[in-house]
């Protein structure tokens, strides 16, 4: 769904050109300030008539004055963001998404991707659905007004990067995604057409479900030189390179050393993606890619870093121990209690300016063992909070006190006002720090705090002060789910708190072997699945991976997809193309 302003008053309008936000990302649109105040206010006229620009077939999500349905923005298609649309009311909500991509990733087999036993589409669901009643608008936000409950958001329709984590400095850039990433970097006055269209979007309520990023915990070389491993374009990123490393090592004139040091893929960080991944590009090189360059048999390795003492910490362990057994038989170097320093471009060992070449190899830096030579690192370890969370959700201009009740219920005073406010957030992560209902909260100077009614927020971008549940895609699933029930149900006051149901963790480890936590938490006095081993390991838990995520993915469209490439593969091997 895109929406036109046509009936924001002109004082608004002027408020938001003033700013120095707006001022600051949006340049040309300010300049442009009393053409626009004069085209609002012509359209405007005291009416509340909203125009439908785009919209999903079958739709009926357009806001009109008749309507009793709250219009419900989502921001975000992640998990948080689109789970919740999908099981909002459609007769009591009308909801939008606006997202920077138009799909929502079902994450759990991204790895599958990256190694060609998946096609991309076999994991993706698109927002536009011809059966669905969620419209859709493909943009950013980039800034919300609380007090008159708009979101300011700019198109990403013709952007770059949006389908792939930022490759440039936090410093460096504006957000997370553009074309100040990749290629594109430094050179963004070139590009200036990808600057998108900026309007501003009314909620009745709004969902902020944008999620986190990659952390690099700031060290050098990684954001610039690694890649991530968290979208389609970053899968795509690393399908691509393992092979462009294989071609480069098969040049007549690549040496036996560049050789070893181009096929050696490093993935830092150790938890269920990293060891995913290791596992399944492992398998790939052993079944499919060896019998295709035979003259490079037995020079591949891929090597698994992590700070911790183990892979895996949160599984039990006696289940880590069996993953890292089973993936040093399958030929995965395992370098726990290692600290990265630093990866940058060219040989180990050499001074001198390195400047980015991707004929040659990278040079991975450990605090453990010095100089390493790498053909691909994949950064799979760590969330951080993202520009918009960061920086354009921090002070509040103007309280919103129709929005707003005091901690613990207390209706707002007319003091509240004179304070200055900001967004409520987490000391170390900078998440969100939400109620136990996800309800978005702001605290004064003088340490009072409001809860906003109408703004919540779910997922790694949000921290539940009631307890923080695990930065998985179960946590998120389930906190989408909570919420969108509430708002179906309407009770607020009567359902409490939101709680976390640990469902169990999966992992593949490789070679047709995956291990299965099952949970045994106690449950109101009670030990849940008191019968039931403490995790499952092996080819048992690898076909109970497999049946999970075959089941947990969300269209039957794609469940039949994934299985007959499946069978394709084990008849044809995975695919091998470079593009």
């Amino acid at each position: 769904m895109g929406i036109l302003p046509l009936s924001m008053p002109p004082t608004t309008c002027k408020r938001y050109l003033a700013r120095p936000l707006f001022n600051k990302f949006f340049p040309a649109v300010a300049a442009s300030g009393p053409q626009i105040v004069t085209a609002v206010r012509s359209f405007s006229n005291g009416s509340q008539k909203w125009a439908q620009v785009t919209r999903t077939q079958g739709s009926t999500a357009t806001h009109d004055d008749t309507s009793a349905r709250e219009k419900v923005i989502v921001l975000g298609s992640g998990w948080g963001g689109y789970t919740f649309s999908r099981r909002l009311s459609e007769k009591l909500h009308s909801c939008a998404i606006v997202s920077p991509r138009s799909y929502f990733v079902f994450t759990p087999l991204l790895t599958e991707t990256a190694a060609g036993n998946l096609d991309f589409s076999s994991i993706v669901e698109q927002l536009r659905d011809s059966k669905s009643k969620v419209d859709f608008t493909q943009a950013v936000a980039r800034e919300v007004n609380f007090k008159d409950k708009v979101v300011v958001c700019e198109a990403s329709v013709v952007k770059s990067g949006v389908t792939e984590s930022p490759r440039v400095n936090e410093n460096e850039r504006k957000f997370e995604e553009g074309p100040e990433t990749g290629a594109m970097r430094g050179k963004e006055h070139l590009r200036k057409w990808e600057q998108g269209q900026t309007f501003a979007v009314p909620y009745d309520r709004l969902i902020i479900a944008v999620g986190c990023v990659s952390e690099t915990f700031n060290t050098p070389g990684v954001r610039e030189n690694a890649l991530f491993f968290k979208d389609i374009g970053d899968s795509r990123r690393v399908k691509r390179r393992m092979r462009e490393c294989f071609e480069l090592a098969m040049l007549p004139n690549t040496t036996e050393e560049m050789q070893r040091w181009l096929l050696h893929f490093a993935i830092v960080g150790a938890g269920p993606t990293g060891t995913e991944l290791a596992a399944t590009l492992r398998d790939f090189i052993n079944r499919d890619i060896a019998k295709l360059y035979p003259g490079l048999k037995g020079k591949a390795r891929i090597t698994l870093y992590d700070v911790a003492p183990t892979v895996l910490s949160m599984f039990d362990k006696s289940l880590s121990k069996y993953a890292m057994e089973t993936m040093r038989k399958e030929g995965i170097e395992i370098k726990t209690a290692h600290h990265v320093q630093e990866l940058r471009w060219g040989r180990p060992n050499t001074g001198g300016s390195h400047e980015m070449d991707p004929k040659g190899c990278l040079t991975l830096n450990t605090k453990e063992e010095g100089d390493v030579g790498v053909g691909m690192c994949v950064w799979a370890t760590g969330n951080a909070i993202n520009k918009f969370v960061k920086d354009s959700l921090d002070r509040v201009g103007v309280f919103p006190s129709p929005s707003a009740l005091m901690k613990g219920g207390a209706k707002t005073g007319s003091d509240v006002e004179k304070s200055t406010w900001n967004v409520r957030k987490a000391p170390k992560s900078g998440a969100l720090l939400v109620d136990g209902q996800f309800r978005v909260q702001l605290e004064s100077e003088d340490g009072k705090i409001a809860v906003l009614q109408d703004v919540f927020a779910i997922g790694d971008n949000a921290m539940p002060e009631t307890g923080a549940p695990p930065a998985t895609a179960q946590a998120t699933s389930q906190e989408a789910k909570w919420l969108a029930d509430r708002f179906n149900h309407r009770d607020f006051d009567s359902a409490g708190n939101f709680s976390f149901r640990n469902m169990g963790a999966l992992a593949y480890i490789g070679d047709a072997k995956a291990l299965m936590q099952i949970p045994h938490e106690d449950v109101d006095g009670r030990r849940r699945n008191p019968y039931l081993p403490e995790g499952l390991r092996g080819r048992t838990a690898w076909f109970v991976w497999q049946v999970a995520y075959l089941r947990m993915s969300v269209s039957w469209r794609n469940r039949v997809r994934i299985v007959c490439r499946w069978i394709i593969n084990r008849v044809f091997g995975s695919d091998i193309s470079r593009f």
